[in-house]
């Protein structure tokens, strides 16, 4: 499938926060996984970022990563990273950990969780730069 994608049309899009010291680490493990550069990292400060995730104008902070499917379509926080998965080598088998009982919306809880604390508990990237 990805073989294909690539071929007939642009990369998927991940939008992460590039101010956020967890994300920013969370997006170099993402871009190190994907030996084959299949996805794109866009941070969310950009313009270009907003170009593909229009509901993005406007916000001061990034709530949730987005993944932006060829097709347009924007997936937010453990949705999209699990969309993400079957792009990245193994990712599919690491995609099927969460169809196993109660392991999605212990994720969904989770991320929520992280997302909503990552400032205080990992700080700014600014600050780490």
């Amino acid at each position: 499938m990805v073989g294909k994608f690539l071929e007939n049309s642009a990369r998927p899009i991940l939008i992460y926060d590039a101010e956020c010291a967890l994300c920013v680490w969370s997006k170099n493990k993402i871009e190190k996984w994907d030996h084959r550069q299949v996805i794109q990292c866009l941070p969310f400060q950009t313009e270009e970022a907003k170009q593909h995730a229009p509901e993005l104008i406007g916000l001061d902070r990034l709530d949730a990563i987005r993944w932006v499917e060829s097709d347009g379509v924007i997936r937010s926080g453990m949705d999209a990273f699990v969309k993400m998965l079957p792009y990245l080598p193994m990712g599919r088998w690491v995609a099927f950990l969460f169809r196993l009982p109660g392991v999605l919306p212990f994720s969904l809880w989770f991320y929520r969780v992280v997302a909503s604390n990552r400032y205080r508990w990992f700080g700014s990237a600014r600050a780490s730069s």
